[in-house]
Order: structure tokens, then C-alpha cells, then sequence
């Protein structure tokens, strides 16, 4: 697959969020939000800082909704290093973003890969909750994201 010049960059971007996450002591987890291909809100993982629902994705959905004082993001795309969550795909959908972009699978628990919450059609008939589910990218400087979480210490499942 394919990707764009500014899909990099801004993968390059959460990668180091992620790493600077790392060095703060907390997971390698670095997301963003953007909108016509310009960031509106970056952050890393606060799980360890701040409480355990403060994944990085969760952390820039809540500032640009915030921003925004509304629950449409359609108009925006979340980047990640990893693979959303459930917890973090299902606020994914509710926001109604138009695009998910990650680098690796999630180790563990991914929204998309081991529950399918990203791309669930069922969930389109709660509207106005959920919208039509994201495109889904994945794969964007793979081997860099799991080489990261390695060196991290974290045991990445290989199918």
C-alpha cells in the first residue's frame, strides 16, 4: 500500500510523541488530530501521570472536541502509533471521525484488528450516536512503531 509524503510525516510525528512518552515513564503511545493535513492536537500517554483512561488518542479526542464544543469530528483524521483500543475506537465512532490512521496492530487489544468496533456497521443504526464507521490506514512505518514498543520492553504477538 501506498502512502502519501504528509501520511509519514505526521506517523514520523506520533512516533516520537510515543517516544517521548516512553522517556516521561509512561507507554509508548503518541497520537494526533488533524485537519487538511495540519495537526490541531498532538499528545503522548498521561496513563501513568495522570489516570488509566488517559490513553494518547483519548487525550487529543477530548481537546479538539473541546475546541470544537461538539461531538462531530467528520471533518478530522486521529493518527496513532498503535492500533486504538476499544475504549479509545469506541470514542473514535462516537466523535465520528472520517479516518483512522495507525501504524502497528495493537499488541494486545486493537479495535479494529481484534475487535472490530472501527469498522462495525451495526453500530451506524444508534444514529445520532455513531456515524458511518472510518477509512481505516495501517501499516505507516511499521517496523519503526514495533521496533519502539521492543525496545520498550513489550512483546509484540506477530500473526
Amino acid at each position: 500500500m501506498q502512502y502519501t509524503e504528509i501520511e509519514k510525516k505526521l506517523m514520523e510525528r506520533c512516533i516520537t510523541l510515543a517516544q517521548e512518552s516512553f522517556e516521561r515513564g509512561d507507554n509508548p503511545f503518541g497520537a494526533l488530530v488533524v485537519k487538511n493535513g495540519k495537526i490541531v492536537a498532538e499528545s503522548h500517554n498521561h496513563v501513568h501521570s495522570k489516570e488509566v483512561s488517559a490513553h494518547a488518542e483519548m487525550q487529543v479526542m477530548y481537546a479538539v472536541q473541546q475546541l470544537n464544543q461538539t461531538t462531530d469530528l467528520s471533518e478530522y483524521e486521529i493518527y496513532s502509533n498503535c492500533e486504538p483500543c476499544p475504549m479509545c475506537s469506541f470514542m473514535i465512532r462516537e466523535l465520528k471521525f472520517k479516518k483512522v490512521v495507525f501504524a502497528m496492530r495493537s499488541p494486545y487489544m486493537g479495535g479494529f484488528t481484534r475487535w472490530d468496533i472501527l469498522q462495525d456497521k451495526g453500530l451506524e443504526k444508534f444514529t445520532p450516536v455513531f456515524n458511518k464507521p472510518p477509512v481505516i490506514v495501517h501499516g505507516i512505518l511499521e517496523r519503526e512503531a514495533v521496533a519502539q514498543f521492543e525496545a520498550a520492553g513489550w512483546t509484540i504477538h506477530k500473526k
